[in-house]
Parts: C-alpha cells; structure tokens; sequence
C-alpha cells in the first residue's frame, strides 16, 4: 500500500469524483475513471401519468394512491451506491490510505449510510459542501482554506 496518499470524493446525487493527493504537498489531481454522472428526470417524468385508485376501506369512496416512495431519491441513492462501490473496490486494492468526504448535507448523510466499515475506517475527515462544479484548482484552494488537505 502507497503510503500517504488521499482520495477525495466529491459527490452530490448526479455528480460524483475521485481526486488524489500523494504526501502533504502533493498536486491534487484527478483519478481516471472514477468520475461519473448520471441524470436525474423530474419524478413525474419517472412515474405514470395518473397515480393508481384505492376504495376507502369503509364506503365506495376511492382516492389517489401515492407512491411508496420518491423514486428520483431511490435514483439517486442508488447512485452514489454505485460510486461507494468504485471507490470501496479501489480501497480494497490499496490504493489510497485516507477518504476526504466533500457533499452537500443531505448527500453527505446518505453517503455515510452506505459505506462499508472497511471504507468507512479509512475517512478522515468531511466537508459538508456542494463542490461537484468546482475545477481541479478552485477545489484545492477550497478544500485548503478549510484546512482539509
């Protein structure tokens, strides 16, 4: 295992990358193949035109049915759970000795969620922002100012 060197996985729900720094005073740069994107449709765009009918359970009323869940949200997870896999099957190789987390809140919650202990012992530390827009040089000197890397 190379030691000293970080990953930092800057996801939200549709965007997500991998970036490397070797050593304190290494260059941050991108990891190939571990960047990713997906595109998430409007939840109306996912679901049927009309929600499904149910009869009152006393009556002959009958009402809209919502559905279990928000569809776009379970897209969304299942996302950011293919990206922990990518990065968890990397981990796994040695390929890194530290995990920097950078997401937005909500997105920063449900990646903690869905890491695997193994991966989840190699995090050290967070940034709870939305840095998926942000170049490889703006990104360092952010993640700096915050006294991340």
């Amino acid at each position: 295992m190379t030691k000293g060197v970080t990953w930092i996985l800057v996801a939200d729900h549709q965007r997500a990358s991998v970036y490397e720094k070797t050593g304190p005073d290494g260059e941050l740069r991108l990891v190939e193949g571990l960047d990713a994107a997906a595109h998430l449709p409007a939840g109306r765009d996912i679901l049927s035109d009309r929600p499904g009918r149910s009869f009152e359970s006393s009556g002959i009323l009958r009402h809209a049915v919502e559905p279990r869940s928000d569809p776009r949200r379970e897209r969304a997870i299942h996302f950011l759970q293919e990206v922990v896999e990518a990065v968890d099957q990397a981990g796994q190789r040695g390929a890194f000795d530290r995990l920097l987390l950078v997401a937005p809140p909500r997105a920063l919650g449900e990646l903690r969620k869905l890491l695997p202990e193994r991966l989840a012992g190699k995090v050290t530390d967070e940034l709870a922002q939305d840095l998926t827009k942000h170049t490889v040089g703006s990104l360092a000197a952010h993640l700096a100012a915050h006294g991340k890397t």
